[in-house]
């Protein structure tokens, strides 16, 4: 080649195609560096993947610029990119996209990060007339109470002067001109901001746990830190994280809920220092890369956030934590649909460090992989200080009829904790007034014409929504064919939250579900709210299971434990036993005995028992036992091909296509593991106007899998299917629907 030619890249491009672009350029590029790049008729960010000798076509389009000196991953993340990309069969351009901050998306160079504003004193010189402090505030107690707040060694951010004292603003103005305060710009705060963290108190269990795992810093280990809940396990992540960030390392925290991380954070800041990060949805893009940016350049100690963070750079990992390991959410369900925990173990694997797997239900993969001695199990399997685990307590709905989805014995059992001041917690995973609205006379039902689901009314808005596509339509009270009363049944979080408030008229209520929490904002003030005990019932769906700690709560009411019991979804008992446990964990948290009283039209079934001993060991073993001999995972491994369309038989011709050259690709390759089923409509047959249907395909051997899936995602992409025809390969997925 000619020393002047220029040389080919091929470039990875944010597009559903499964495959790299070549460009030219005369400047030498590097893997894992954003380029601004012509694609079709506009100009695009793509990912410079590597060099190539030469190039199947003859016109190549240039490279239009460098937007960075470097690279935007590690070699270590661009390797666990790449190999997500193969092994979700996700286009690679899609995946490098995803893994970066939303910032670096566009076509701008990478800026530095934005300072943040913080607040000091000024050390007045003796004999100024600042000097005389409590002349200047004699007369302004609301300055003074600012001033006292800023002692000297402190330096506030405008978020913990907030939490400290709100309306401080007007009091700071008036500081700063009479020079008792100063504003600070600056990319971090220095020091602690305390007299240094407090020691932390391990019980010899959570000693032996911690010990177990610094012990492996520097290699790669993993580890399942399973503790019942209440037992302690953040301690234990935080011994470990001040060791390793004691050798000069950073640790990358993950949890699954944005709710999780205000609690946490604060906790996490208070045992390693002022430069822990975090990054979550409920932050804006700005916010987010700052994160980045920090841990990128090594000015962020920890990192904490959730799913997506597990791409994030750091300049020197030292330590990865997945709490709540088991939660649903770490799974991405659209587009790239990745596995976050999974993800961060490949990435602990490359990276060689070690990683906690942390959870009081542990996923049925966790369990199985520590059986197979590919995880190391530790356990925790007391309660913190005096706290005992609650006694849970079944309640039959045969025997004691429900008045608006609560029975009897629940409401004494609120009463008498209610004239304690203690709290309580009433969950149902149902959010509306009522899921069902239909005519006793006729037989009419209000559904989605956009889906194959009921509409659940909403009281206060006075609606009928539907849950699944967003649709809306007016409420009425007279069935619209025969001009009947409408009959609302069942009951969700606004009508156990209106049955309960006329019954306890001098309560103090709390709805937290995602129609009352609906944005960050909100969600952190009802925590809030809960945490400073001026609320004293919360109602609440899943959002209330997710490890947070109330220590006023000593009663739990679980409404309808019952909706998991008969799914068609084969995780629908694991997710069920898990939520119940983890919600009956938020009883009893601090020397009080709590109580947890369950609603169940079933009481003899046996996971119901086994959840009243608190056994999730013998629940997971029997359930083991049967997904091994149906060949369900852990045991056995899944692939989902969806397709989707307004026209119910253009999608169903994709998939038998599919399913037809699946079949001869099995044949070809010799591929006797392998099984294709049958194309089938999803559980939910009709979302938002277009029908969907499912390909399932399964292999006892996951190798034999990926041989299939590889050259199969590439001739379904190349199919000449209709343009209204959408389709995605999910690969392990955690929903069946």
């Amino acid at each position: 080649m000619d020393q002047n030619s220029p040389t080919i890249y091929q470039v990875a491009v944010p597009v559903p195609l499964r495959r790299l672009f070549d460009y030219t350029s005369h400047l030498e590029l590097n893997p894992g560096q954003r380029v601004l790049i012509p694609f079709g008729k506009r100009e695009i960010v793509g990912i410079v993947i590597s060099k190539a000798a030469s190039s199947e076509f003859k016109k190549i389009r240039s490279v239009k610029a460098a937007l960075d000196d470097s690279t935007v991953f590690t070699e270590q993340i661009r390797d666990l990119l790449e190999w997500a990309s193969r092994y979700y069969h996700h286009p690679i351009g899609e995946v490098l996209s995803a893994a970066m901050p939303v910032l670096l998306r566009q076509p701008i160079s990478m800026p530095g990060p934005k300072k943040e504003l913080f607040y000091s004193r000024i050390v007045a010189r003796k004999g100024s007339p600042a000097d005389d402090v409590s002349k200047l505030l004699k007369s302004a107690p609301a300055q003074k109470k600012l001033y006292d707040l800023l002692a000297e060694d402190k330096v506030l951010s405008p978020v913990e002067l907030n939490n400290a004292y709100p309306g401080w603003r007007a009091a700071a103005k008036g500081l700063i001109q009479k020079g008792l305060i100063k504003k600070l710009e600056k990319l971090q705060p220095s020091g602690s901001g305390s007299s240094g963290p407090p020691k932390l108190k391990l019980t010899d269990e959570q000693q032996l746990a911690a010990d177990q795992i610094i012990n492996k810093l520097g290699g790669f280990h993993s580890f399942i830190l399973q503790g019942i809940t209440g037992s302690g396990k953040t301690e234990v992540y935080l011994e470990a994280a001040k060791r390793c960030i004691k050798n000069g390392k950073q640790v990358l925290f993950l949890v699954p809920e944005i709710s999780l991380t205000p609690q946490l954070v604060s906790r996490v800041r208070q045992h390693l220092g002022l430069r822990v990060y975090s990054m979550h949805s409920g932050m804006s893009d700005k916010e987010r890369y700052q994160s980045w940016w920090m841990a990128k350049n090594g000015l962020a100690t920890a990192l904490l956030g959730t799913r997506s963070a597990v791409f994030t750079w750091l300049q020197n990992p030292g330590l990865i934590i997945v709490d709540e390991e088991h939660d649903q959410s770490y799974k991405q369900q659209d587009g790239f649909r990745y596995h976050a925990r999974d993800l961060a173990i490949k990435r602990a694997s490359l990276e060689q460090i070690p990683i906690v797997l942390g959870s009081a239900t542990p996923s049925f993969e966790s369990l199985h992989n520590a059986n197979a001695a590919r995880h190391r199990l530790l356990k925790l399997r007391k309660r913190v200080g005096k706290a005992k685990l609650p006694e849970i307590e079944i309640i039959d709905t045969n025997t004691y009829p429900l008045d608006n989805g609560i029975c009897l014995p629940v409401v004494k059992a609120i009463d008498s904790v209610l004239a304690r001041n203690e709290q309580v917690i009433v969950y149902i995973n149902r959010r509306g007034y009522a899921p069902v609205v239909h005519c006793y006379d006729c037989g009419w039902q209000a559904v989605c014409q956009q889906c194959a689901a009921r509409l659940t009314y909403h009281q206060h808005r006075k609606q009928f929504r539907c849950h699944h596509c967003g649709h809306r339509e007016r409420f009425i009270e007279q069935c619209p064919e025969c001009d009947t009363a409408l009959y609302f049944a069942g009951a969700g979080t606004q009508r156990i939250e209106e049955t309960l408030a006329s019954k306890f008229p001098d309560a103090r209520f709390c709805r937290l579900d995602r129609d009352q929490a609906n944005t960050t904002r909100k969600l952190y003030q009802q925590l809030d709210l809960i945490q400073k005990r001026q609320v004293d019932v919360i109602v609440g769906t899943q959002l209330i299971t997710k490890g947070h700690d109330f220590a006023g709560v000593s009663l739990v009411c679980v409404v309808n434990a019952d909706q998991g019991l008969f799914s068609v979804d084969f995780r629908a008992p694991e997710i069920m036993f898990q939520q119940l446990l983890q919600v009956s964990g938020r009883a009893g948290r601090a020397e009080g005995n709590g109580k947890v009283l369950i609603q169940t039209a079933h009481p003899g079934n046996p996971y119901i028992q086994m959840l009243t001993q608190h056994d999730y060991v013998r629940f997971s073993d029997a359930s083991l036992i049967e997904r091994e001999q149906t060949s369900y995972p852990p045991y056995a491994y899944f692939a989902l091909f969806r397709a989707e369309s307004p026209d119910f038989n253009a999608a169903a011709t994709l998939l038998n296509q599919t399913a037809t050259i699946a079949r001869q690709f099995i044949q070809q390759q010799n591929l006797s593991q392998v099984e294709v089923f049958s194309p089938i409509p999803s559980p939910m047959e009709k979302l938002a106007g277009r029908f969907r249907l499912q390909l399932l395909i399964r292999s006892q051997i996951r190798k034999q899998l990926h041989q299939l899936l590889g050259p199969l995602s590439l001739s379904v992409e190349a199919q000449k299917a209709p343009r209204s025809v959408r389709w995605s390969l999910d690969v392990d997925p955690m929903d069946m629907g």
